[in-house]
């Protein structure tokens, strides 16, 4: 079976708001990315108070996703391949995305950027949401595991 059916068997068991969080997660990288070096003639932006827990949510966003996809479909060869093939291509395809809006659109990419810690939060809501339960329920079961020795 090629890998495009392994992934779309794997978006068909995650469902449509796993699917959405992705692709807001996606856009996101592409935001982030998208920040262009300053020029020589201009000043450093000083981060704001919320800059470093904004930046983790964006860091664990992803893992989220992965976590939640990986404690639903399960453990199987194919679709931990399927799911570290559509995550590893959404990071990499988002970089490069965002990297080019840096060089081609500089104030496109500032846009980018400064809107990036609202949807950073936004799109963590909405990947809280969705992989509450699942990951709820793992650290639920370690806990008890943990206790009962």
């Amino acid at each position: 079976m090629p890998i495009g059916d392994y992934i779309g068997a794997l978006l068909t068991a995650l469902g449509d708001l796993w699917g959405f969080a992705l692709i807001g997660s996606f856009f996101v990288m592409i935001c982030e990315a998208a920040k262009p070096k300053r020029r020589k003639d201009e000043e450093a932006e000083k981060p704001g108070d919320f800059a470093l827990p904004v930046m983790i949510l964006s860091l664990i966003t992803p893992l989220l996703l992965f976590f939640h996809a990986f404690l639903t479909v399960g453990a199987t060869l194919p679709g931990l391949i399927a799911l570290v093939s559509l995550l590893g291509g959404l990071i990499i395809g988002s970089s490069l995305i965002g990297w080019i809006i840096s060089l081609v659109a500089r104030d496109v990419g500032r846009t980018l950027s400064r809107a990036a810690p609202i949807l950073a939060v936004l799109v963590f809501a909405l990947t809280a949401y969705v992989t509450w339960e699942s990951v709820f329920g793992f650290v639920n079961d370690f806990v008890t595991g943990i206790a009962t020795g």
